[in-house]
């Protein structure tokens, strides 16, 4: 039987935010997942430049990802 997870999206932005975010959660050893609703729209042909480049992660890794998310934000002044 298949575990119920609770998800939290912690960051939208740009692909190069995201790709530099990604490296940073990688790092800690922190899972997540990346839904990119800007090309999911361009399959389709309704895509928009300002759909976002989202972040997910389990609820249960918050307080770990907290403090890399906040660094993150300060040193690329978001």
């Amino acid at each position: 039987m298949e575990q119920e997870r609770d998800l939290i999206e912690i960051f939208s932005g740009t692909e190069i935010q995201v790709s530099a975010l990604e490296h940073e959660l990688d790092e800690a050893g922190i899972p997540y997942m990346v839904r990119n609703d800007q090309a999911s729209g361009n399959l389709v042909g309704i895509g928009s430049i300002q759909a976002g480049i989202r972040v997910i992660i389990e609820e249960k890794n918050l307080e770990k990802a907290t403090p890399i998310l906040e660094e993150f934000k300060r040193r690329n002044k978001i």
